[in-house]
């Protein structure tokens, strides 16, 4: 990864999506990236088995699985004690728009949201924001994961009490 021209094709993705319909739009998408290592996972607990075993870059992760939300796996990768990689990049699927519904994947930890119909350019931008555009990550009692802010507000001036917790 790094600044500079991507190389998406060097990566390793691990698509959570119960909908084989869905992973198949996924790897047409994804190979017009000239990404071929995709490894395919229906509910949360096969892509936690796989993230257990294998070196995955970034996790594409559907908000409707079977057996947990996508918010509650993304949870686990980030909070959970044996988690194997609680800083892997994490972009989060999902039809529902709602902020009560994108508010949940943004305090579960999530990197970057993106709404279906899934369109190529905002899969290869959010692809883009977790390889060279990452942001910092923060640790407080109840949050662990990227920073919420996308921007400093220019007009607080208070202290910045994050500044120590960023890891």
């Amino acid at each position: 990864m790094g600044s500079g021209r991507l190389h998406l094709n060097r990566l390793n993705i691990l698509l959570v999506d119960d909908h084989q319909n869905m992973r198949r739009i996924w790897m047409s998408i994804l190979k017009g990236f000239n990404i071929t290592s995709v490894i395919e996972a229906e509910c949360a607990a096969q892509a936690l088995e796989i993230l257990k075993d294998k070196s995955i870059d970034i996790a594409i992760i559907d908000l409707i699985l079977p057996d947990l939300t996508g918010a509650e796996l993304i949870g686990l990768v980030r909070r959970s004690e044996d988690s194997s990689d609680p800083l892997l990049p994490m972009i989060a699927c999902t039809a529902d728009t709602r902020k009560s519904v994108v508010y949940s994947l943004i305090n579960a930890g999530v990197d970057e949201v993106l709404t279906k119909p899934v369109a190529p350019l905002a899969a290869w931008q959010r692809l883009q924001a977790v390889t060279t555009k990452r942001r910092d990550f923060i640790r407080t009692p109840d949050y662990f994961g990227p920073d919420r802010r996308r921007a400093k507000d220019p007009r607080y001036k208070g202290p910045d009490r994050r500044e120590s917790h960023f890891i």
